[in-house]
Formats: structure tokens, C-alpha cells, sequence
């Protein structure tokens, strides 16, 4: 039986765990993200402070990241953060809320349209509370919204 269970250790210690993507969130307005890893590149996007991303790759000062449509961009890593979490807009547009729930009134911002970026805040069960650029606090859907989570790369 120890016969058997040492190629199975040796195989098990042999598989190695690579972070293949790292959620993070823009920390300022109106950051131009680019097609390449530099100022050189041409624009490929301007996104608004809390948008999310997968960072994927990093080059020198830019970091490759992936957008909620399976896109890549380059951004200066100076703009980003791994330790907010944000989410963004996923459906055509979405209702926003005053509390957690279906049968909460609206909020003062009543629909939110795709790509609207929030800053994470809380949780209570499906709804997620976000606040946007100007301080405004909302709830919203679990299924409007794109929320990047950690994907794990195993190679052997």
C-alpha cells in the first residue's frame, strides 16, 4: 500500500498553483486604458473610477487586464487597486434599490445602465450594496452586476 501512495505524493507535490488573475478596481476617473503596454499605444477604452477588472500580466509600470466582456487592455498600474472590490453593470440596465430586497423602494439613482461601476460595500444574501463615484449608496441585484473573483491556473 506505501508503494501505491508515493507516486501519488510525488504527483500531488509536482502540481503547482499559479495565480493566472487578481480582481482589481480603477482608483481614479477617467483612466485611459490602452492597447499595449505603454503611452504609445492607441486608447482602447476610458473607463470611470471603480470599474473592474482581472489583472493578468504585468509589464514594467502596466498591468494586462481582462474586462467583464473577455477584452484585454493595458492600464498604468498606479491607477488600480487589489484591495477594493468593485462591481459593474453586466445587464442592459438595472434597478437600483434603498435597501435589499425586491419590495425596497427605488434609490434616488433608480436604474444604473451596463458598464456603471460601483464600489463594492456589502452583502445580504442575493443584493449587493455599491457605491458609485459620488458617494451615493445603493443595492442591486446579484445578477446585474460583474464582480471578478480569483482564478487559479494548475499546471503539471
Amino acid at each position: 500500500m506505501l508503494i501505491l501512495v508515493l507516486p501519488l505524493v510525488s504527483l500531488l507535490a509536482s502540481v503547482v498553483a499559479h495565480a493566472a488573475s487578481e480582481p482589481v478596481c480603477i482608483t481614479k476617473s477617467n483612466v485611459s486604458l490602452r492597447k499595449g503596454p505603454g503611452t504609445k499605444f492607441p486608447v482602447s477604452w476610458a473607463v470611470p473610477k471603480y470599474m473592474p477588472f482581472l489583472a493578468l500580466e504585468r509589464k514594467g509600470a502596466w498591468v494586462k487586464v481582462q474586462d467583464l466582456d473577455g477584452k484585454t487592455h493595458w492600464v498604468r498600474s498606479n491607477a488600480i487597486s487589489s484591495k477594493l472590490s468593485c462591481a459593474v453593470v453586466k445587464t442592459k440596465t438595472a434597478k437600483l434599490r434603498q435597501g435589499p430586497g425586491d419590495d425596497q423602494p427605488l434609490a434616488e439613482l433608480a436604474t444604473a445602465s451596463k458598464y456603471t461601476a460601483f464600489l463594492r460595500v456589502d452583502r445580504d444574501g442575493e443584493w449587493i450594496q455599491v457605491k458609485d463615484d459620488f458617494e451615493g449608496m445603493s443595492w442591486i441585484h446579484e445578477t446585474n452586476v460583474w464582480i471578478p473573483t480569483v482564478r487559479a491556473r494548475v499546471s503539471f
